[in-house]
């Protein structure tokens, strides 16, 4: 069917002023909310990211504090004797920008074990954040030390 008269539009006709500024109207806040969706995502991304690696350095700072925290009292009889140096602004290779302090508790009821506290810290945003985390330790010494210490006290006739 062709175009006429009464057809209601002329041929040459296009859109008003009116449609395109409201058509780019929402086309700006389309545009606009999209972006702050992204800008959003990747800010709560390098969140998470930085705190999956501060739960990483946890796990590397607590095998560190076995081997270098862990000792032998300066006045202990036994191996059972031992103290916990608290290890304070470490820095850790593989995690630019966070550093870690470690502490321990000491429990009355559980004379076995200490309850470590790390504090994991870095910058984001510009702003200084923290993780702290509590793990178990044991309280005895490091096994290559103890194996060490065992062959050392052994008598030479028994070592073969």
């Amino acid at each position: 069917m062709a175009d006429g008269p009464d057809s209601g539009r002329r041929p040459d006709a296009g859109f008003t002023l009116a449609e395109m500024l409201a058509a780019l109207g929402i086309l700006l806040f389309g545009v606009t909310a999209l972006i702050g969706a992204l800008s959003s995502s990747v800010a709560q991304r390098r969140t998470t990211d930085a705190r999956l690696e501060a739960t990483a350095l946890c796990e590397l700072a607590l095998h560190r504090l076995q081997y270098e925290a862990v000792r032998r009292a300066a006045s202990a009889a036994t191996d059972l004797d031992l103290e916990f140096a608290p290890l304070q602004d470490q820095s850790a290779t593989g995690f630019p920008g966070m550093t870690w302090s470690a502490a321990a508790i000491t429990d009355p009821d559980r004379p076995d074990v200490w309850l470590v506290r790390l504090e994991v810290r870095w910058l984001e945003s510009g702003e200084s954040v923290a993780e702290v985390f509590h793990r178990v330790l044991p309280r005895q010494l490091p096994l290559g030390t103890r194996v060490l210490r065992f062959r050392d006290e052994m008598p030479a006739t028994s070592v073969r």
